[in-house]
Formats: C-alpha cells, sequence, structure tokens
C-alpha cells in the first residue's frame, strides 16, 4: 500500500517535484522477446498477466491500434453497475499512445480512473536478455515498466514506484506460466 503523506508534506512536495519519473523492471527467466512480446505486446491481456486486474476491456476505438481506451478494474463491477465505477473497487481507463512491435513496447496513458492520477504515462517494453541475437534465449529478457505521473495527493512517489515493481514481478510470473503453458518451456 502507499504510504500516506500529511498536508504540509503535500505541499512541500508540490514545490520541490512536479512530476514523478521512474522505471522498473522483472526478469522474464525464459523464453525469447519474441514469445514474450506475443502475451505483452496485447493491451486487451493485462487482466490475464497483472496481478492485480481481474478486468480488462475495450471500451473505445480498435483494439490494439493508437487510441484505443481499455477499463482496468481489480474486482468486477456489480451487474447494476454499467460504468464499472462502484466505490468499491478500484479501476482505470487507459489510451493506447503507440505500440511497436519491432521495439516491442507500447505506452499509454491515463484517460479517467478513481486512484487520484491526474496524469501518468507510461511504457511498457521487452528488452533482451542473453544471446547475440538479444533476442533472449536461455537466459530469458526482462520486462521494464517506464512511467511519467503528476503527484497523486496522499501517496510518495516512493510507494508508486514499490506497486508497480510488485506488479511488474507478478507479471513476469504469470507471462513465464502462460510461456510454459504454451510453449511448453521449461520452468
Amino acid at each position: 500500500m502507499m504510504e500516506k503523506k500529511d498536508g504540509a508534506e503535500l505541499e512541500k512536495q508540490k514545490e520541490n517535484k512536479e512530476t514523478w519519473q521512474g522505471c522498473v523492471t522483472a526478469k522474464v527467466r525464459r523464453g525469447t522477446r519474441n514469445q514474450v512480446w506475443s502475451l505483452v505486446g496485447d493491451f486487451l491481456n493485462l487482466d490475464k498477466l497483472h496481478p492485480m486486474i481481474s478486468i480488462c476491456k475495450l471500451v473505445e476505438g480498435v483494439p490494439g491500434q493508437p487510441g484505443c481506451v481499455r477499463y482496468c478494474s481489480d474486482v468486477p463491477p456489480a451487474d447494476d453497475d454499467v460504468a464499472g465505477e462502484a466505490p468499491s473497487n478500484l479501476w482505470v481507463k487507459e489510451r493506447l499512445l503507440s505500440i511497436d512491435p519491432i521495439g516491442q513496447s507500447l505506452s499509454y496513458e491515463i484517460t479517467e480512473n478513481n486512484m487520484g492520477f491526474t496524469r501518468y504515462m507510461a511504457m511498457l517494453k521487452v528488452v533482451g536478455g542473453g544471446g547475440d541475437d538479444d533476442d533472449g534465449d536461455e537466459d530469458g529478457c526482462s520486462l521494464e515498466w517506464c512511467f511519467e505521473a503528476d503527484p497523486v495527493v496522499g501517496f510518495s512517489e516512493e510507494g508508486l514506484v514499490s506497486i508497480l515493481q510488485n506488479g511488474l514481478n507478478g507479471m513476469a510470473a504469470k507471462v513465464e506460466d502462460a510461456l510454459h503453458a504454451r510453449f511448453i518451456i521449461p520452468l
């Protein structure tokens, strides 16, 4: 959970730093960059990969095309909550800004949420592991998640980085499991 700050700390934070930035990485022990990208390159696949996301669905645009918007939530909304905005769950709508299958990266921004973000942009990238072709091999590859955000009232930059790192570690584990099931890669 993110560490809470008092009002004086928040004001000092706003004066001293106008944006938060950071990158976290997680190792995918087995599988090539191409195999890993086949999973993480699907903008609407987050509910299958991120340990804290149970819903990820298209709400606007063409799937996988820049401009499409996904809705993600930690718990499914109630049947009578069509907008998915029940106060008991955390939710976010994110717009795909770019997708680069060659560079194996995608970038997105938060457009709406109930977590306090006013501006958040991120890039998720698969980066090579070992081997001469930098595609990853027996050494695997890594996931890299970089972000830039305005400060979130009531939270710390370090807390956000910690949450992202924990989420990415969980994603890497789920990617390994999916690769094992899909390609029969030894764990």
